[in-house]
């Protein structure tokens, strides 16, 4: 994932504008007739109906996991860790990341989550996962210290310190 790309979903993210992925879908094998499918999957702001279904998701990946799946400008996890991170958790993703795309009160068609499948590969879930997670507020933008600080009346010790203290808060 570009930085361009990351500063793009935080904009996006701030702003509440839907993020839309260039996705190219070569197998449509799986898809139901009448059924059409773009060259871009967009996923708008989370509602808290989508946010109470994927919630429960996250919690069962480990924290360790979780934040080594989180980009962040500047992480470089190998290439076989991240595999084996997305080989662990590949169906809990696909829930995630299939739940996060539809956000309305019903169940994703089982159809597009099969097309997913076809047509992905790991860094595709790793991109469409991340951007999820953009849309609930785990994301970079949060958590970049370069970012906050022009947004925020806050010094960059103080921003620091700040971080700190929640991890602390939230370790106990």
């Amino acid at each position: 994932m570009s930085v361009q790309f990351l500063f793009q979903l935080e904009a996006d993210t701030i702003t509440e504008k839907p993020v839309r992925i260039p996705f190219d879908f070569p197998d449509k094998s799986s898809v139901p007739e009448g059924q059409v499918l773009d060259d871009i999957i967009t996923i708008n702001p989370l509602t808290t109906r989508t946010w109470f279904a994927i919630k429960p998701l996250i919690l069962r990946i480990e924290k360790e996991d979780f934040e080594a799946l989180l980009e962040v400008d500047g992480k470089d996890i190998p290439e076989y860790d991240l595999i084996q991170l997305m080989a662990k958790y590949d169906e809990l993703l696909f829930d995630i990341i299939c739940i996060g795309i539809h956000n309305k009160k019903t169940d994703p068609p089982a159809w597009f989550r099969e097309v997913l499948k076809d047509n992905s590969i790991w860094k595709d879930i790793y991109i469409l996962l991340n951007a999820v997670l953009y849309r609930v507020g785990y994301n970079p933008f949060y958590n970049s210290i370069t970012t906050l600080r022009n947004v925020s009346p806050l010094t960059e010790p103080e921003l620091i310190a700040a971080q700190k203290n929640l991890e602390s808060w939230t370790i106990l």
